[in-house]
Formats: structure tokens, sequence, C-alpha cells
């Protein structure tokens, strides 16, 4: 039977995120694999885990942007958004690449789309506004959005990383809400990274 596995922030996590895969006994020829963005930064292997999800990317998974990649992109393309990047440790990425991030990452990041709709879910990176059409939801609120999102939405369920779980009912678990599940378990914070079977809703953690 296929499944369809989904894992989120992983933030230069690259041998945890080889690790889970391989607990979960990930085969691509058999499974749907669901990244939901923010591959980079707060970790000391950004370039590793970017080329990986590339590759991942090319045997079948979907792979979404993240608020972070959206982030590396901009300063790229515009030095006064460097501060904001740096901040968010995108100073990390940047020494891991060298100084100097590749044409490959760019472009890479630059395909990535923001959600991706299955028959039962809606995947994306933040979640969506409350009320607002799935096409006319905006990039900002895809990538970045919190309160009015997990406070306010009810629809078709979203699956969706960004705001670690501890924030939501204290533990590094998915949490499951009204028409939402929360699966960025805070590997970046001291926590777990949690790949999740979207149909039996089994989990395998590192």
């Amino acid at each position: 039977m296929e499944r369809r596995l989904v894992v989120a922030d992983i933030h230069g996590h690259y041998s945890t995120l080889i690790g889970v895969l391989e607990k979960a006994g990930y085969n691509p020829d058999k499974d749907r694999l669901f990244l939901l963005g923010d591959y980079i930064d707060r970790g000391d292997a950004s370039g590793a885990t970017l080329k990986y999800v590339r590759s991942l990317v090319e045997n079948g998974a979907v792979a979404l942007r993240g608020n972070h990649e959206q982030m590396m992109l901009d300063a790229v393309k515009d030095p006064g958004q460097l501060t904001l990047w740096l901040y968010n440790r995108g100073d990390m990425t940047l020494k891991n690449f060298g100084g100097h991030i590749p044409d490959w990452a760019i472009g890479f990041v630059e395909s990535l789309p923001l959600y991706h709709e299955e028959p039962d879910y809606i995947l994306v990176h933040a979640g969506l506004r409350p009320n607002v059409p799935l096409e006319q939801q905006t990039p900002r609120d895809l990538l970045w959005i919190r309160e009015p999102f997990f406070n306010e939405y009810t629809g078709k369920p979203v699956v969706f990383g960004h705001t670690p779980t501890k924030l939501l009912h204290g533990k590094w678990e998915p949490w499951f809400g009204d028409s939402k599940i929360g699966i960025d378990t805070g590997i970046a914070y001291g926590g777990v990274l949690t790949l999740m079977d979207l149909d039996t809703k089994e989990t395998w953690v590192i």
C-alpha cells in the first residue's frame, strides 16, 4: 500500500533527515514524500540538506518552499534584506556554503511551490488566511502566518510546519487542531524531527 509521508522544518539537520527516512523505511518507488519547507538555517549542514532535498524531488518527492528559503532568496536579490536573513541564522547557511549561495541552490529554491493540494489535505509551510480561497492566498501568509490560521481557520484539513508544536500544546509532538495538523516538532530548538504517515498518523522520530 502506498504511504504518504510528510516532514517539515529540517533546518540543516541533514543526518537527522536521512535517519528518520531510513527509520520509516522510505522507498521512493512505493511511498510518496512531502517536505514542507525550511531546509536551511539554524543547523550546521544546510548545503547538504538542500542538495539532498533536491535529490528527493528528482526521485518523486514534493518539496515546498519555507520562509527561510524565501529569506535567502530575498537576501540574494536585495542586499537590504540580508540583515533579516542573518538574524534568523542565515549566517550559518552562508558559512556552510562558503560565503556564497550557489546558482543551483537559488534555482532549486525558486522552483519550489508554496503549497500542494491532495484530495483530502492541503499541505503548506505556515498556513492559510481564514476565509480566503486557496488560489487567492498571498505568499506572505503561506510562508509566515501563525495565530489567525491556527486560531480561526476551518475547512479542508491543512498540514503545516513553521510554528513549533511546543508553542501549540507544550509538547514536541504533532499537534492536531480543528482542520489542522502541525508537524514542526522543533529539531531547530532542541526538539525532534518527526516524519508522519498522513493516513495512519504513525510517526517516526529522531
